[in-house]
């Protein structure tokens, strides 16, 4: 029998709507039986689960939903809602710069009854712009049900779960505000960076540099004030898509006993603290060309990991290590670049124990078909945001395999694993007879 075509499949308002309820019936089934709270908007309740059995109902969900929306909604009210969603996202950046989240009162214990609440008058004075402005900006994002005008008492505003999120998770704060900041000006740009260079891309020609005449790195190095922020922000980022736990689940560090590992790029070393902090008997070593990333590493683990200046275009100094890490380095490359990256590395290797790995860590692309428009949506928004960001991009396994190739014949891709959210791990070691 031939494959059903996208034509013929069965989507309709009623199917869909059906596949809403059951996912919906088993998520509430779910959460009951793993003691979960019942997800709510106010601002009291916490986040939904992290678990892999939670996302593997919450992302066909997510596309049964979407796709409902956009068969009650048409092609004209789908597209219109769409091409204004930059007015949305307006509105989040002037509340994250101004600082809205952090001017409203927290509810206090749950037993208290009383509203914590702010008028536009007292968010505007706190924030040092207008009345006017600041409750258009309040309403607007009240529409995503961040903050909520107050029943019976227009122009008062208390927190929801989304804006006391943003206010409890300085974090996810900072990731936020950099967004909307530096990388929300840059992506407008896109069209243009593409019209001046349409047929080559690499970080001179990416959008970033044709904004602000310099490369990220460069452009953080000069603003010491973004670089805390975007050191923060890498932190917050890890947590959110449980890079550490796909390195913890996807290696046996437990193999490399008393051993050494390197931890190329590794920025203010927060990936190697939590590794570091699961197995006690390893050593790290951050490197990080960046001295304010590396001003910005975690002390707190004694001095099992350590920190060097180094940069991962060189050759890689270390010749003891039981392994080596790059993690969320390479696409931030084009494929050239990357090439030299992992290029740099390959002598270390040959000097170091046979069999020693290189771990790359890094989104990898799925196959097509192999994931839901919902998670496949997010990696192509990270594809698409190291286009701008880096003139480079995201990789599938075979794009990973033309590289590790063109560094050295003789590396191989032995390990393979990745986590609902596309991020994974490739175990690379040297195959020489």
């Amino acid at each position: 029998m031939a494959p059903i075509s996208i034509q013929q499949e069965d989507i309709s308002i009623i199917t869909v709507a059906k596949r809403i309820l059951s996912l919906s019936s088993q998520i509430c089934f779910y959460l009951i039986a793993n003691s979960f709270p019942e997800p709510s908007f106010t601002a009291d309740e916490g986040d939904v689960p992290e678990t892999p059995e939670y996302e593997a109902l919450r992302a066909p969900l997510n596309d049964a939903l979407h796709d409902i929306f956009r068969l009650v909604n048409g092609p004209k009210n789908t597209l219109k809602e769409l091409i204004f969603s930059h007015y949305d996202l307006a509105a989040l950046q002037v509340a994250l710069d101004r600082g809205f989240f952090n001017h409203v009162p927290l509810p206090k214990a749950s037993s208290s009854t009383s509203i914590m609440k702010s008028s536009e008058a007292e968010i505007a004075q706190k924030t040092g712009m207008d009345e006017g402005r600041t409750g258009r900006i309040l309403k607007m994002l009240a529409t995503h049900r961040i903050f909520k005008e107050v029943e019976d008492e227009p122009g008062s505003f208390m927190h929801t779960a989304n804006s006391a999120f943003l206010s409890r998770n300085p974090e996810f704060y900072a990731a936020a505000d950099m967004q909307m900041d530096d990388m929300f000006k840059v992506a407008c740009e896109a069209s243009a960076m593409i019209s001046s260079s349409p047929f080559d891309l690499d970080i001179s020609r990416s959008v970033f540099h044709q904004r602000y005449g310099t490369s990220m790195y460069q452009y953080y190095e000069q603003r010491p004030g973004k670089a805390q922020r975007f050191a923060k922000a890498m932190g917050s980022w890890s947590r959110l898509n449980r890079h550490i736990d796909e390195l913890y689940d996807g290696f046996p560090w437990e193999s490399l006993k008393t051993g050494k590992v390197v931890d190329i790029g590794g920025g203010n070393g927060h990936t190697s603290v939590e590794l570091a902090r699961m197995f006690p008997s390893l050593q790290f070593i951050v490197q990080d060309i960046s001295p304010h990333m590396l001003s910005q590493a975690h002390q707190d683990v004694g001095d099992r990991v350590t920190f060097q200046q180094h940069d991962f275009f060189n050759p890689q100094p270390v010749h003891d290590a039981s392994a080596f890490i790059i993690r969320q380095c390479l696409h931030n490359y084009n494929d050239k670049d990357a090439v030299k990256i992992v290029r740099a590395v390959v002598p270390a290797l040959k000097r170091c124990g046979r069999g020693t790995p290189l771990l790359i860590s890094d989104i990898i692309l799925p196959e097509s078909g192999t994931t839901t428009r919902f998670q496949e949506h997010h990696l192509r928004q990270i594809d698409l945001c190291m286009m701008v960001l880096h003139g480079a991009k995201e990789r599938s396994k075979e794009d990973f395999e033309k590289i590790i190739k063109e560094a050295d014949q003789h590396l191989e891709i032995v390990n393979m694993c990745r986590n609902p959210m596309g991020i994974g791990l490739l175990e690379v070691r040297l195959n020489v007879e």
